[in-house]
């Protein structure tokens, strides 16, 4: 009966984590089961080895540059990132920038830790579109994701209030134009509470064509300086409220 029990309590911890190893690498979907960074040698399903680089150099800034309790958090990837310095954008320095170029929605789950960790009273996500230019990965995978990111961060941090933003359109006149509007059609139907909530951000960014614009757009993906004033005039009262 004893080993029976000791089997059955195995076999409960190992099925709480995504975690294995490979090629001597830590392969990590679970952020419970390391510090509150991720280890230099953590492979993510589906970064290629340019955003497997930028991400560890990433980390690292962001373990050189701690969040503090109670921050504004943007996290995302490179659309995010390239946002700079999001504290000045609103003038409040307890924003903070945590986008990783090339990231995916199992990239964040990976360094969630930190997040919750800092219990920031707000967090802003916008992630998606770099699993969505993979023709592997689905809406319904991607949607599913973001929830999860969304539900570790109320489950850790309940007091933490938590903006998931739709994602941008393209100019991708193709089957990526549908994968967006589906997973963001999956998005607007996640239950919203008092600490989650869901901002229609591709919205004023599409065209009639549901396209990006392109005034907005550097390459029809990223933002230019005026995409960037968008985005903060859309968010605003959610960031000072």
């Amino acid at each position: 009966m004893k080993n029976i029990i000791k089997i059955f309590v195995l076999i409960s911890f190992f099925s709480n984590y995504n975690c294995f190893s490979q090629n001597n690498e830590c392969v990590c979907l679970n952020n419970d089961t390391y510090p509150l960074y991720p280890p230099s040698n953590v492979v993510v399903p589906h970064h290629n080895q340019w955003t497997k680089t930028h991400y560890n150099e990433r980390i690292a800034e962001f373990q050189a540059t701690p969040l503090e309790y109670g921050d504004i958090v943007f996290i995302g990837n490179s659309i995010t990132e390239q946002g700079g310095d999001w504290g000045q954008r609103f003038n409040n320095p307890i924003i903070k920038n945590r986008g990783i170029s090339g990231d995916v929605t199992a990239g964040v789950i990976t360094r969630l830790k930190e997040i919750y960790h800092y219990t920031p009273s707000k967090v802003f996500i916008k992630i998606g579109i770099n699993d969505l230019f993979r023709n592997d990965l689905t809406p319904e995978y991607v949607a599913r994701n973001i929830q999860a990111i969304a539900n570790k961060i109320n489950l850790k941090s309940p007091n933490t209030k938590i903006y998931i933003q739709t994602i941008l359109p393209t100019s991708q006149d193709t089957s990526l134009k549908n994968k967006i509007a589906t997973t963001n059609s999956l998005l607007l139907n996640i239950p919203q509470t008092d600490y989650i909530k869901v901002l229609d951000l591709h919205s004023v960014f599409a065209n009639s064509n549901d396209l990006m614009i392109s005034s907005y757009s550097t390459d029809g993906t990223h933002l230019n300086a005026q995409g960037y004033l968008v985005w903060k005039n859309f968010i605003q009262e959610f960031v000072n409220n």
